[in-house]
């Protein structure tokens, strides 16, 4: 039962960094967001991996696993969905890269034999259903069916890079390395695409006083949630955690209301979408 805790309470810290991260954002832009993340959380799972492992304790085995568990996610998973947004939209983008919720159940029965119930998949079912009302908007742009594979290929190497983490997780005894690894391998692939692109795009970091404080506070929320999504990896089913640590869409929105009344109005799609995701955390824990 602590993974799925620890599952929720990943989920309650996502959803609560959104706050400063977005009041940073208002100052600075998304590429300085995550790579201010990428930093702190990389150091923070550094210097807790050297303060709680004694060094002759720590080994290489199954490393290999978070490495490339950090290469397909967010490295190459997070660069399809970018360029799903610029083609397709946020409003399309988003309820379908929360599908991998449901590719990581499935790919945890097939790789991993982990048993599953009906009561699992009617629960991803109803968190990816809400997760997708929550996201949805109005669409305003044209799109072409083509470019709906980046998405879904986005979705697939997220449900893959957390299928890898948990094999490592069974190999390793070393959870807060591995999560360090998949932290750094990712921090190296994020800061050389934003340096590639700056050079065609010219993207800059934008980190004035005032977002650098929103990011830092947001980060180390989102550091902690990183750090107890991998114990909860490690202790549980990736078919329990998997579907609630994805609610945090939930209370990201219920933090909005709260503190940013100016950005999220409660109305019935929210409303529906919530109950949805409340219910498919109560048939996950069946």
């Amino acid at each position: 039962m602590y993974a799925e805790i620890f599952a929720l309470v990943t989920a309650f810290l996502r959803g609560f960094s959104t706050i400063p991260t977005r009041r940073g954002l208002q100052k600075s832009n998304a590429q300085s967001s995550i790579i201010m993340y990428l930093l702190v959380n990389t150091t923070f799972l550094w210097v807790m991996t050297f303060v709680l492992y004694p060094l002759d304790q720590i080994t290489t085995q199954g490393l290999e696993y978070f490495v490339l568990a950090g290469i397909f996610a967010p490295g190459i998973a997070r660069t399809f969905r970018d360029v799903s947004i610029v083609r397709l939209g946020v409003v399309m983008t988003s309820p379908i890269v929360a599908t991998n919720t449901l590719f990581a159940v499935i790919f945890a029965t097939l790789f991993l034999q982990e048993p599953i119930t009906h009561f699992i998949i009617f629960g991803a079912v109803l968190v990816v259903g809400g997760v997708s009302i929550l996201s949805y908007r109005k669409r305003s742009r044209a799109w072409k069916r083509r470019d709906l594979i980046n998405p879904f290929i986005a979705a697939l190497l997220f449900a893959a890079s957390t299928t890898i983490r948990k094999v490592g997780l069974q190999t390793s005894e070393l959870p807060i390395l591995g999560a360090a690894i998949t932290s750094s391998i990712s921090l190296i692939i994020v800061y050389s695409t934003f340096f590639l692109s700056r050079r065609s795009h010219g993207n800059v970091l934008m980190l004035n006083k005032e977002a650098l404080r929103y990011f830092l506070v947001a980060s180390i929320i989102s550091s902690i949630a990183f750090l107890l999504y991998f114990l909860s990896l490690s202790q549980g089913l990736l078919v329990r955690v998997q579907p609630i640590a994805a609610t945090n869409p939930l209370f990201a929105l219920l933090f909005s209301h709260l503190f940013l009344k100016d950005v999220e109005k409660i109305n019935f799609q929210i409303v529906v979408g919530a109950a949805l995701i409340f219910m498919g955390i109560i048939f996950v824990l069946l």
